[in-house]
């Protein structure tokens, strides 16, 4: 998966986080206990890793250009394998 995708899914995780954040805060005012304080702190927790990942991504985004572009560049010379200057994000494992 290229950075774009990445990124991508990365905006939509993070659309989902504050929809499930914006449920939890609503149900959080409507019965106020333990399990929806925890279930309201969980997906606080999920959007703020969504949010950080996203301002990382932003914040170096010419960093991003630059492995996309030599990913790019290594898939047509045929070498599977390219450095990547700083850590990508894996949606799939931080979807919360």
């Amino acid at each position: 998966m290229t950075d774009w995708f990445a990124m991508t899914e990365s905006i939509h995780a993070a659309m989902q986080a504050v929809e499930k954040a914006h449920a939890a805060t609503e149900t959080l005012r409507e019965k106020t206990d333990r399990e929806t304080v925890e279930n309201f702190q969980v997906e606080m927790k999920t959007l703020s890793r969504h949010l950080e990942q996203m301002q990382l991504i932003l914040a170096h985004e010419d960093t991003y250009t630059m492995d996309e572009l030599a990913n790019a560049l290594g898939k047509m010379l045929g070498t599977g394998a390219t450095y990547q200057r700083i850590p990508h994000y894996d949606v799939k494992t931080h979807a919360g």
